[in-house]
């Protein structure tokens, strides 16, 4: 989601002339907070250093995706109710016990 958010910020800043004039205020979290990027990410973005919007964006850009990978590589075990909501198809079946 937060790649998706990332890139609804640049649309944003081309069609709203304002995101880039707050950016250059140092406003850019005011932004930001209207945005679904989660609350440590957001403070992240709001501390990359950056000279112009264009150099931000790429910034961001690695910020996110780097995030993005972390939350991958977290272990992600099945739900206990897999289980029970799988096709049930086999227990209608004879079996040797």
């Amino acid at each position: 989601m937060s790649m998706q958010s990332l890139n609804n910020l640049v649309a944003r800043s081309i069609i709203d002339p304002g995101v880039v004039h707050l950016f250059g205020e140092g406003k850019l979290k005011t932004i930001l907070d209207d945005m679904e990027f989660s609350p440590p990410l957001r403070d992240e973005l709001v501390s990359i250093t950056a000279s112009n919007w264009t150099d931000f964006a790429v910034q961001a850009y690695r910020v996110v995706k780097a995030a993005e990978a972390a939350a991958e590589t977290q272990v992600q075990l099945p739900s206990p109710l897999e289980g029970l909501t799988r096709d049930s198809s086999w227990t209608d079946q004879e079996q040797v016990a």
